[in-house]
């Protein structure tokens, strides 16, 4: 690999791992405000629970799953591991529609892919 592309590939994963982390306090800090709403709104009338509870999971944990994600793909795109491509063109294309800083990552991410993939061939033969 080009030492310009190792560069980059070092860059995004950086980037992916932020991103991770983003998602990751981001799902806690849901999770926290959401408990002490619950916990508020619990005290001063009756409410059902469990439908609380159950759209507050639905929130938050594909929240935490996608950052797990993220922060897995990213450590292993950095090492070279074959099944990382896929995860990050996964990754690269869902991030797209996170306007303006997804999609600004998600085509720095696709040209990467695309630039390094003669090595990636390399590397399988």
């Amino acid at each position: 690999m080009k030492k310009n592309m190792v560069k980059h590939v070092r860059i995004v994963s950086v980037i992916l791992m932020v991103l991770g982390g983003a998602y990751l306090l981001a799902a806690v800090f849901i999770g926290i405000f959401g408990l002490m709403a619950t916990k508020n709104q619990a005290q001063s009338i009756d409410i059902a629970l469990l439908p609380t509870i159950l759209t507050g999971g639905t929130i938050l944990l594909p929240l935490f799953l996608i950052g797990v994600v993220h922060i897995i793909t990213a450590k292993a795109f950095r090492a070279g591991k074959g099944w990382s491509r896929i995860a990050m063109w996964i990754l690269a294309v869902l991030n797209l529609g996170n306007v303006p800083l997804g999609t600004g990552l998600g085509v720095y991410a696709i040209w990467i892919l695309i630039n390094t993939r003669e090595e990636a061939l390399k590397i399988q033969e």
